[in-house]
C-alpha cells in the first residue's frame, strides 16, 4: 500500500508563490498535503493566506515560530536580539493587524507536530522548526553536518522526518544506531535563503514494506512581479524582502537568522 504526502511551508504571507506551488502539488495527486509552519509575516497579505488554509480542513497545519510570534505578540514579552530582529517584531505587530480575531485564534491552535502511522511500525513525524524547538532557540541550518544533525535527533528514531523553517529544501539521511532516518526539508514557498530563487514543496510516499521515498522540487514562479509587490507594499524595508524573493539569498548573508 503507497501513500503519498506533499509538504510545503513557509508561504509567509506571499500569495502568488503559494498559487505556483499549490499548482504543482495537485498535479502531484497527494493522499495527504501537510504545510509546516510560518504561514505569515514576511509578507503583504497574511490574511489571506491564513484564511485560505482556514477554509481548506483537509489540509493538516503545524504551527510555525513565526506564526507565534504574531499571535502571541512577541513584541511585548521577549527584547530584540538585534537590529534585524527589531524590525521583524515591528512587521509582525503590522501584520497581527490584518488578521481578525477568528484568524488569529485559529492560528494559535496548529499543532506543535504532527505523526502519520501508514503501516505499523512505520513513522512520519512533521515539526517546523526541530522536533524539540520551534525554530526560535535551536534549527537545521544548511551549514551543519549529518553527524551534527544526527546528535540533535538522537532521541527521535522516525523512518521520516520533515520540517521548513531554514528556507532551502533538502533531503538528508541521518544515522540513528543501526538506522538510518531521512530527513526532509520543505522550505520554502515565501522566499529562499540557499542561493536557488524557486519557491519549493517536498513529496514523501510511502511505498509499502517499510520503503519510503522522499524529493524536493522546485517551481517556476512570477518572482519578479511579487518582489515588486513587497517593495510597494505596506510592509518596512519591503526591498529586503524583494531582494530575498528575487535572489534566492538572506537579504544579510554575513548575520543569517539561524
Amino acid at each position: 500500500m503507497s501513500f503519498k504526502y506533499c509538504l510545503y511551508s513557509d508561504i509567509h504571507g506571499q500569495v502568488a508563490l503559494l498559487d505556483a506551488v499549490e499548482e504543482r502539488v495537485a498535479a502531484e495527486n497527494p493522499d495527504k498535503v501537510i504545510v509546516i509552519g510560518d504561514l505569515v509575516g514576511l509578507g503583504p497579505n497574511p490574511e489571506v493566506i491564513v484564511q485560505r488554509m482556514m477554509d481548506r480542513p483537509e489540509i493538516d497545519i503545524v504551527v510555525g515560530n513565526v506564526d507565534l510570534w504574531v499571535t502571541r505578540k512577541v513584541w511585548e514579552t521577549t527584547k530584540p536580539k538585534s537590529p534585524h530582529q527589531e524590525w521583524m517584531f515591528r512587521m509582525m505587530e503590522q501584520t497581527r493587524e490584518r488578521l481578525n480575531d477568528e484568524q488569529l485564534e485559529w492560528l494559535d491552535k496548529r499543532p506543535f507536530s504532527m505523526t502519520y502511522t501508514p503501516d505499523m511500525g512505520h513513522d512520519f513525524h512533521v515539526f517546523h522548526g526541530t522536533p524539540y524547538d520551534i525554530g526560535d532557540s535551536d534549527a537545521f541550518p544548511f551549514r551543519l553536518t549529518d553527524d551534527e544533525i544526527a546528535e540533535k535527533l538522537i532521541d527521535y528514531n522516525y523512518d521520516v522526518m520533515a520540517h521548513g523553517h531554514i528556507h532551502g529544501p533538502s533531503v538528508r539521511n541521518i544515522k540513528n544506531g543501526d538506522k538510518v532516518n531521512q530527513l526532509v526539508c520543505a522550505a520554502a514557498v515565501g522566499m529562499s535563503w540557499d542561493g536557488d530563487p524557486r519557491p519549493s514543496y517536498a513529496v514523501v510516499e510511502y511505498m509499502g514494506d517499510g520503503k519510503w521515498d522522499c524529493r524536493v522540487e522546485r517551481v517556476e514562479a512570477d518572482n519578479e512581479a511579487q518582489a515588486k509587490l513587497n517593495e510597494e507594499s505596506w510592509i518596512e524595508h519591503g526591498e529586503r524582502i524583494a531582494g530575498m524573493i528575487r535572489s534566492g539569498t538572506f537579504w544579510n548573508p554575513d548575520h543569517m537568522p539561524h
